[in-house]
């Protein structure tokens, strides 16, 4: 795949964010998101398709991913943080479940179990990717950075938040760092209906980043994102149209954890006091950001639960508990949302798929897209309906059970004389 895309890429740009939107007769379409003006030999990881294969898979452990992409319109997990029930039951068959922040945080209200692992979605493909490992329960020091903002007041409430999670939540947050170049986040959505975005005003973050990898483990960010009344009102009424702030929200974090190592993450800026208001009841998966003033406690909160990135086959740290790519033991995404690094990562790491038929989303595709046919040494993929028997699959997975074992009828052993 990376054959396919690179040469499309200029020698100033750094791939961000690649996916497949259709397959049509043969011909496939992917969108792809840069970076641009950027130093290609700067990203801290180093390039996006430099794939690790992974060794034999480990036993000591078990550890999932619970993938949902942001920007197109998951049924669980589109919303504001509506996927935390799933994550959880998931997270309870597990010793550890990664999961990336549009699952998880709703605005001021954060439940995720203990043993989720918050990490954005960049550093999640790059840990499937086996660029990075991680150290979980390493995030002690909060930083937040906070967009150029129209008034003092709305400065006020973004301070308030942080003095919130200090006190109540027992949070090390310092410093806030305010910019001084807005970090204005323009919405618009792809000709395959996915939320996207453009972000100006880069370079005033990556000087900040570059001061804040000297002093904190993870990094808060705070900034306006332009989106109309009219389509804020579509989206909250229950219209098909996916989440207007994700797409640059994961934009400007895949932008920052490219080109730093510091788990991110980001929340909406309130831009004006009566985007506080909302006429009547809505649909039930976004109550909780109706009832935020600033869509920020959640991305702190979740942040300190966030593990540390580092270089794959780096140096062990004494007494940490290294997570390498061969803890994982399989990858629980909506059955559409196969077009993504994850899925591609998942089927060439040998990691077994479960894919969730009941968490549809906007797009057009199936596995049947990505994979022609089903060759004997390919990773089992596992269809099942709800996350409930998601949960099951998982439970037989890390207690090394066939999971058709336990469903009828036993299939019969063909011989094959050789």
């Amino acid at each position: 795949m990376a054959e396919l895309i690179a040469p499309y890429c200029r020698p100033d740009e750094v791939p961000l964010r690649l996916v497949l939107v259709k397959h049509f007769q043969g011909r496939l379409t992917f969108e792809l998101s840069v970076l641009q003006g950027a130093d290609l030999g700067a990203q801290k990881w180093g390039p996006l398709w430099q794939f690790v294969p992974r060794r034999r898979e480990r036993t000591e452990r078990f550890v999932a991913l619970h993938v949902v992409p942001t920007g197109i319109r998951a049924e669980i997990g589109g919303f504001a943080g509506d996927a935390t029930p799933a994550t959880n039951l998931l997270a309870s068959t597990c010793d550890y479940l990664v999961t990336h922040p549009n699952a998880v945080t709703a605005s001021d209200l954060y439940w995720a179990r203990d043993n989720v692992l918050y990490l954005e979605g960049n550093l999640l493909s790059r840990f499937l990717i086996g660029q990075i490992d991680l150290l979980p329960k390493q995030t002690r020091r909060l930083g937040v950075l906070v967009d150029k903002p129209h008034s003092q007041d709305l400065l006020n409430n973004v301070i308030n938040a942080v003095h919130a999670c200090r006190t109540v939540g027992g949070l090390a947050i310092d410093p806030v760092w305010v910019s001084k170049k807005s970090l204005r986040g323009r919405t618009f959505y792809s000709d395959s209906g996915r939320a996207l975005g453009d972000v100006a005003g880069l370079d005033a973050v990556f000087d900040i980043v570059r001061e804040a990898e000297r002093c904190v483990d993870a990094l808060a960010i705070t900034s306006e994102i332009d989106v109309s009344q009219e389509l804020r009102n579509d989206y909250y009424s229950g219209k098909p149209v996916a989440n207007p702030w994700g797409g640059v929200e994961a934009l400007l974090t895949h932008a920052v954890t490219t080109m730093s190592s510091l788990p991110v993450a980001h929340a909406p800026m309130l831009t004006a006091w009566e985007n506080t208001r909302v006429e009547g009841t809505i649909d039930p998966r976004d109550g909780a950001e109706v009832i935020s003033m600033t869509y920020f406690c959640s991305v702190l909160r979740g942040l300190s639960a966030a593990p540390q990135p580092l270089l794959a086959n780096g140096p062990t740290v004494p007494g940490s508990a290294r997570l390498t790519l061969e803890d994982v033991g399989a990858i629980v995404l909506p059955a559409s949302a196969v077009g993504g690094i994850p899925t591609f990562a998942g089927l060439a790491q040998q990691i077994p798929l479960i894919l969730v038929t009941e968490n549809s989303t906007l797009s057009p595709l199936c596995l049947d897209d990505i994979v022609e046919s089903r060759a004997p040494h390919q990773p089992e993929v596992y269809l099942v309906s709800n996350y409930l028997e998601a949960a099951g699959v998982l439970i037989s997975l890390k207690e090394r059970l066939n999971p058709d074992a336990v469903r009828r009828p036993i299939a019969h052993s063909q011989p094959r004389w050789v």
